[in-house]
């Protein structure tokens, strides 16, 4: 009877212990001392096409950029926490521990604040499975019919945003590093949409910032959609805004619930962006509301400055990086605002319109707080084809989450055709092709970008009096686009061989200083070999270039 009493003693002494509920909170530090890391030293900690970035930009390296002290983050472990995930911009960590190891941390000198972020969640997917050998596809798929574009049910959708002319002059995102943060890409390493970038070594699963492994391809669909409008290259099926770009698969959304911990998980996914030298960012992810209400924001927190995620965002913009966030979908309802990070100054916070052009009845609207424009441009969002998660499955999506991919990839384009530019100068491009540049409101921010006319601004071809020309030949057709500062009604775009004698031609309708996209059609007959393109009017036959036929 003694031993069984001294057992239950033993039991209930050990219980409060083992009982204590694990949290993650958020650790803030005071300083950057005793760190063997400096900015005189930067490639410790920046990849050499990091600092090229920045260097093209004249971004220096400053604190921020170090990474947290080691001895800091030893003397956190020693107190009985678990490091979660660090943040170097924002000089804290996120850790997980009972609230009695959490408090002890406020004892620490280096210490500034510890906030808590919510429940540690066990994550509810499976163990992570091998990524799986990709079978390509004997056959492309094509849509059958005769007035198919290379683009194939994404042709519509790409079209809004100018993305053809830019593609047929060869101009598809090769070259450009993209980061796509999300939820979880699952089964991307299978499906035929992306066999290009998977056989190229151009999808690249880079980390999971909330399992902390490298297990990309599961927990969710979502990421799977996002990364199809960009990166499908199935041509006259289905291919993306920047088939020839480089992916880097980034999970840091916490499928098993919401809270503020996710918003850690963004920053440090861009931080590791940064550090390898990624050009853009996609993060279709948005955070107001949370399990534990108690968390969630406030319109005045949401002023780019409050927030953790915002915050982080914010200093994200600064690195040479376009950062790509979708706008939030609550624009029918109540609360009609966007989310964080999207409020953060320096990125594109992206809504949505429909395939008129209109802003799509979801789309959240700005302003922030601090009465800033948001979002800052819109894309596609509406109704938007997407790949499935098995073969060739194509589906129907809507949200912002689409709308921002889908610029992203745009981005990924237009910058693959002019290296050598900053961000800054390829989004100064852009907001002033955008249609209502002039005129910016907090529904459609600066409007609807033109890629094909940011292009021109970038200085690839000029609108003069020899107009824009650009073109490509798909099986018996030529695909051209064209753009003039003098029109003539009755103008004809004629195809001739080298006597001048006239092939094939086609009536030009289109409008002064716009670009449009002609197709001349049943060139099966026409024999390999150089051909002119000529715009015939009432003042004469100018030359537009020259076509090579195969």
């Amino acid at each position: 009877m003694q031993k069984l009493l001294y057992t239950l003693i033993f039991v209930l002494l050990c219980l409060p212990a083992f009982s204590q509920k694990i949290n993650k909170y958020w650790v803030e530090f005071k300083d950057k001392d005793n760190s063997p890391y400096c900015t005189c030293r930067p490639a410790e900690f920046l990849s050499a096409r990091a600092l090229e970035r920045r260097a093209r930009a004249s971004i220096p390296i400053v604190e921020n950029d170090l990474p947290v002290s080691p001895n800091y983050l030893r003397q956190l472990t020693a107190k009985g926490v678990q490091i979660h995930n660090t943040s170097h911009w924002l000089n804290a960590a996120a850790v997980m521990a009972d609230s009695t190891s959490a408090k002890s941390l406020e004892t620490l000198a280096f210490v500034k604040t510890v906030r808590y972020l919510g429940p540690h969640l066990k994550y509810r997917n499976q163990p992570n499975r091998p990524v799986k050998k990709r079978t390509p596809l004997i056959t492309d798929p094509a849509i059958q019919g005769d007035d198919i574009s290379i683009w194939g049910y994404a042709g519509e959708q790409n079209q809004l945003l100018g993305i053809p002319v830019l593609q047929l002059a060869g101009h598809r995102g090769a070259g450009i590093w993209v980061a796509v943060m999300d939820g979880g890409f699952a089964n991307a390493d299978t499906i035929p949409m992306f066999d290009s970038i998977g056989l190229q070594g151009r999808l690249i699963p880079g980390w999971d910032f909330v399992e902390r492994d490298a297990g990309v391809f599961e927990a969710a669909q979502h990421g799977t959609s996002v990364l199809s409008v960009m990166a499908s290259n199935l041509p006259k099926y289905f291919v993306g805004t920047a088939p020839d770009a480089t992916y880097f698969l980034i999970k840091t959304e916490d499928t098993g619930g919401e809270y503020p911990i996710e918003e850690i998980n963004w920053i440090a996914g861009a931080e590791w962006a940064d550090s390898i030298g990624i050009d853009i960012i996609n993060a279709s992810l948005g955070y107001t509301s949370f399990n534990d209400n108690t968390l969630s924001h406030t319109y005045p927190e949401l002023n780019g400055r409050t927030a953790i995620g915002s915050r982080g965002a914010s200093i994200a913009a600064t690195k040479g990086m376009i950062i790509c966030n979708s706008a939030g979908n609550e624009g029918g309802g109540a609360w009609h605002y966007m989310g964080v990070p999207a409020d953060a100054t320096g990125i594109l916070a992206v809504g949505a319109v429909s395939a008129d052009g209109k802003r799509a009845s979801f789309s959240s609207f700005g302003p922030t707080s601090d009465g800033r424009i948001k979002p800052e441009l819109v894309a596609p969002g509406d109704n938007i084809v997407v790949a499935g998660n098995v073969g060739i499955a194509l589906g129907l999506a809507s949200g912002t989450s689409l709308a921002s991919p889908m610029l992203a990839g745009a981005l990924a384009s237009l910058w693959s055709a002019f290296p050598k530019k900053t961000a800054s100068e390829v989004l100064d491009a852009v907001f002033s092709s955008a249609d209502q540049a002039e005129r910016p409101d907090n529904g459609r921010g600066y409007g609807l970008p033109d890629m094909t006319e940011a292009w021109i601004q970038l200085g690839e071809m000029s609108i003069g009096n020899g107009g824009l020309f650009s073109f490509d030949r798909t099986g018996n057709e030529l695909i051209f686009s064209f753009s003039t500062d003098v029109y003539y009604p009755g103008d004809l775009v004629e195809l001739r061989n080298d006597l001048g004698q006239k092939i094939a031609g086609i009536l030009a309708v289109f409008v002064q200083n716009k670009i449009s996209t002609l197709t001349i059609r049943g060139l099966v007959e026409v024999p390999p070999g150089h051909y002119q393109i000529v715009l015939s009017n009432k003042q004469g036959v100018k030359r537009l270039g020259t076509a090579i036929w195969r």
